[in-house]
Order: structure tokens, then C-alpha cells, then sequence
């Protein structure tokens, strides 16, 4: 067999060099002769398996594909990170890409605009929602998958992308061409009044402009007559550790601690504190969280609550507290895990994930009850096990079988989009600012779900025997004209009418202005 050097061998000993740096930035660190042996010998395996295999295989794929499997041997959340997937990270952690500025999924098998983002190049050149993307570059969309049409459009800032796009009532498709500009990602993705003093804010993601993007809204709330808060974190994965400690620092005490790290060695031991810089946020809080709610999401849910100064309502959270260092090996990543994250009061937020398939379907959940062991500020018992358990356990409530069904198949947008067909732009808008669903617009949408078959017959029966059903259905042909016709926020304030999480934390507002109360009281200067 020749002998070369295989591109295993390359990348292998990328990473340990990028371990000596991390080495020399926490803490000196030498690496045996022994491991070294080790990375030679998974070199010289690799070069075997690319000289002996039956078939030609791509050699990147080979070495990245070993990499996984050395890395699935760890935990469920160090991952090596291909160029591309990198390349994503670091946009979502800077806070933009380039791009055209569209939000687009599949309906009824084909690309389609979901709405054009306010402000962006997509939405000056007059796309709409229900807008079907039929062609890029000249080449069909209908065999590319989500992703492949998302790389196709994103691209260098000031190029030019063209365009057929197939829209509702017209029997022509239009031929369009944009120029790609920034497009910035904001994590916050709503924030308004939902009553006379109570604000909200819903948080996606924790990135380099998080901290800046909630202390502006909660300004500007702050200037609209809020004085208490609901901040929403449900199904926020999390992301950045200082985006996590400066939006814990918007609500805590300066000098009052947010989490602290322990790992293995004693460089991966520290203590974030809150700074005590810019805008604070004085008041009765409530923060939202469930499942979905993970890693610096638990961080900020974690110490508010160690703290005693919000109230937490909603599901138990993920339970993802191990830190990762990202380290770069040329034009990819290295996702490692080096510590765990622990709460102010000592909980590790990470949940036992011996069993894989129980860790990812969330089916061992927090169920360690060690009240004893953990207490707020106050004194209140705190369960550990992993995520923070909430102070207020509220499960959301599940669509009904044929209303879930019918999101399945896009019936209430697909229907939105027909209704809005036909008309300009200003006559859309206008009849959206005045629109309700009454007995004769549901019978029109039952037409068109029974035309476009839908819904079966006994479905259509099951749902109109259950009047909290009906009120999903009309409250879903509602948002789904607003989403089109005024924007995504428009849908949104209709649609968590029916959200009970939302409606447990308004029940709960006096608990947290007792919480609030408390806390300012200990806290005078804070």
C-alpha cells in the first residue's frame, strides 16, 4: 500500500493543536507521546480505508464521518461542525447573513414565502406571502430540499439572484431579480403590550446582539406604560454565554452571581457575575420556558429564580448545561464540551444522558426531587435533577386531532393566501385590519378544505362537535390572513389568545409582584 499522508491525519492533528492553544490560553497543558501515537494511528487507518475501499468515496466525508463517531463515544452535544454548518453558526452568533430576506417552508410540496422581512430587499421588491418560489438561477425548485434552496439564495452582499416566482390569482409567473443585501437576525422576535402594564418580549436565540435588542424593547415598553414583564423563552435553544450573563445582568443586582463552570481541570472553573452595566430593568418579571428551553435559556431562567427575582412559569427545561469551546480547524469546527453549568444555588442545569434515545426524546425529564439540597436566596426549595423545574408547572394545551390535522396540511394558510389572492396589496392590508371570522367565512372554509380534500368527513364532524376546536379553527384563519396580508407579529398577538402558558402568567402577575416587592426591598440599591 503507498504511502501518504490522509487527510485524517491532517485534521487530527488540526485539533490537537488547537487543543494546545486552549491549553495555552487556560492553563498549561503538555500532550503525551501516547496520544500523539494514537492520532498517527487513526491517521494511517484512515489512509487504509480510503486505499482499500470497493468504491471511491469522497476523503473529507470518510474523515468527517469518523470524527462524529469518535465524538457521538462523549456526550450527546460535542460535534464537529463541516464548513458549511460552521459558516451558519457564525452568522446566527454575529447576528447577520446575506441574503434577500424571505421566511420560506414547503406548503403543498412547493417552495413558498411564508413573509418577506420588513426592510430587506425581498420585501422592497414586493414579495408576498403565498409567493412560490419556482425557479432560482433558472433551475426548478422542486426537487431541492429547504436547505439547498436556502444556500442558493443567501450569497455574497451586492451580488444579484434571479427569480420565477409563481404567485396566487395570476396566470403568469414573474420573473424577478434582487440584490442580495445584510439581513439581520434578530433574536427578538416580538415584543408589545399585551395589557395597560404589562409588557412582553419573546427571546429565539441568545447572540451577539441579544443583550442590545432586549434592552431597547424593554425601553421602548418601558415608554408605552409597561412597568412589569413577561419574557418568553419557550423554545429557545440558546447560544451565546454573554448574551446569556448580559441578559441575566438586565434584571439582577450588580456583582450577584449568574452561573459558574466546573470541568476537570482547574482553568474550566470560573464565576460569571452580573456586571451592573447598561439599561436594567426594574419590576415584577415572569419568564415563560418549556422543553424546548435550553442551555443559556436555563442560565437566565436559573438565576432569576436562585435569585428569587422572577417568577418561572411553563414546562421543565431541557437540562443542557454542558459548556462547549468552539474550537476552529481550518474552515470547520469543533464543538467540545469542557465544563458543566451550575446555578447560583449549586444545581447542575445538565440532565443524566446515559441513554441517548431518553435524553433526545426528553423521556427522563427531571425527576430527581432534592428540594433539601437546593434553596433560593429566600429559601424556598429547589428541585435538582437537571433543567430548571418551573415555580408555576403549566403543561400547553394540544390542538385537537383535526385542527392539528389541517395545520398539517396548510389548509388555514393555503386558504389565507386564495382569500388575499386577487386583491392589492392596499386592499389587502384593509380588509385584514378589519377581519373576523363569522359563521358565513367558516362555512367558506370548510368549502375549500372540503374542494382542496383536506379533511376527511368524520374529522370535519369530530371538530365541529367541539366548540374549543371551532375557536381554534376561526382564531387560525385569523392569524394565518393577518401573517399574509399585515405581517408575522399581526398573527402573533391574535394568536396567543389562545395560548394558556401566556394566560397562567398574566393569573400569576400578583406573585410576582410580591417576588418583585421582596427582592427590591433587599435589594435598594440594585
Amino acid at each position: 500500500m503507498p504511502k501518504r499522508p490522509s487527510l485524517f491525519t491532517v485534521a487530527a492533528l488540526a485539533i490537537v493543536a488547537s487543543g494546545v492553544v486552549a491549553g495555552a490560553l487556560f492553563g498549561q497543558r503538555t500532550t503525551p507521546a501516547s496520544e500523539h501515537d494514537v492520532v498517527l494511528r487513526a491517521g494511517k487507518i484512515a489512509g487504509a480505508v480510503l486505499d482499500w475501499l470497493p468504491e471511491k468515496e469522497a476523503p473529507e466525508e470518510v474523515v468527517y464521518d469518523g470524527i462524529d463517531g469518535m465524538l457521538e463515544k462523549l456526550d450527546p452535544h460535542s460535534n464537529f461542525l463541516r464548513p458549511k454548518a460552521f459558516q451558519k453558526m457564525r452568522e446566527r452568533t454575529q447576528g447577520s447573513f446575506f441574503g434577500i430576506g424571505v421566511i420560506i417552508s414547503r406548503r403543498a410540496g412547493k417552495v413558498t414565502i411564508i413573509a418577506p422581512i420588513a426592510g430587506t430587499p425581498a420585501a422592497r421588491k414586493g414579495l408576498r406571502a403565498g409567493d412560490v418560489i419556482a425557479t432560482i438561477e433558472g433551475e426548478s425548485t422542486e426537487d431541492m430540499s429547504l436547505d439547498d434552496v436556502v444556500n442558493r439564495i443567501r450569497g455574497p452582499e451586492g451580488t444579484v439572484v434571479h427569480f420565477e416566482i409563481k404567485r396566487p390569482g395570476m396566470e403568469e409567473p414573474l420573473k424577478i431579480s434582487i440584490t442580495r443585501g445584510r439581513i439581520p437576525t434578530n433574536s427578538v422576535r416580538y415584543a408589545f403590550m399585551l395589557r395597560p402594564t404589562v409588557g412582553y418580549l419573546r427571546l429565539t436565540e441568545f447572540s451577539g446582539t441579544s443583550t442590545r435588542e432586549v434592552q431597547e424593547h424593554l425601553q421602548e415598553l418601558l415608554r408605552e406604560g409597561a412597568t412589569s414583564m413577561i419574557l418568553d423563552l419557550r423554545d429557545n435553544p440558546g447560544g451565546s454565554l454573554d448574551a446569556a450573563v448580559g441578559v441575566s445582568d438586565t434584571f439582577l443586582a450588580p456583582g450577584q452571581l449568574i452561573v459558574s463552570t466546573r470541568g476537570r481541570t482547574k482553568d474550566s472553573i470560573s464565576t460569571f457575575k452580573a456586571p451592573g452595566k447598561g439599561f436594567r430593568f426594574d419590576g415584577p418579571l415572569l419568564i415563560l420556558v418549556n422543553t424546548g428551553s435550553a442551555s443559556a435559556s436555563e442560565i437566565v431562567s436559573g438565576a432569576v429564580q436562585d435569585h428569587d427575582r422572577g417568577l418561572i412559569v411553563g414546562e421543565v427545561t431541557w437540562g443542557k448545561g454542558l459548556v462547549q469551546t468552539v474550537f476552529t480547524v481550518r474552515d470547520a469546527g469543533l464543538a467540545l464540551t469542557t465544563a458543566r453549568y451550575y446555578t447560583p444555588s449549586g444545581r447542575c442545569i445538565q440532565r443524566d444522558y446515559h441513554s441517548f434515545i431518553e435524553y433526545i426524546t426528553h423521556r427522563n425529564g427531571n425527576t430527581a426531587s432534592t428540594p433539601a439540597s437546593y434553596h433560593t436566596d429566600d429559601g424556598r426549595p429547589l428541585k435538582g435533577g437537571g433543567g430548571i423545574t418551573p415555580d408555576v408547572l403549566v403543561k400547553a394545551r394540544k390542538l385537537s386531532e383535526p385542527v392539528a390535522r389541517l395545520y398539517g396540511q396548510s389548509a388555514f394558510f393555503r386558504f389565507a393566501v386564495t382569500l388575499l389572492a386577487n386583491l392589492p396589496e392596499e386592499k389587502q392590508r384593509e380588509m385584514a385590519r378589519d377581519f373576523k371570522v363569522d359563521v358565513t367565512m367558516r362555512e367558506r372554509f370548510l368549502r375549500f378544505v372540503r374542494s382542496e380534500k383536506l379533511l376527511d368527513e368524520k374529522y370535519i364532524s369530530k371538530l365541529l362537535d367541539d366548540p374549543q376546536s371551532v375557536e381554534d379553527m376561526d382564531r387560525s384563519i385569523q392569524i394565518e390572513v393577518l401573517n399574509s396580508a399585515l405581517g408575522l407579529e399581526a398573527g402573533y398577538r391574535v394568536a396567543i389568545r389562545g395560548d394558556n402558558q401566556i394566560a397562567a402568567a398574566l393569573d400569576h402577575l400578583k406573585e410576582a409582584q410580591q417576588m418583585w416587592d421582596a427582592w427590591h426591598a433587599a435589594h435598594p440599591d440594585g
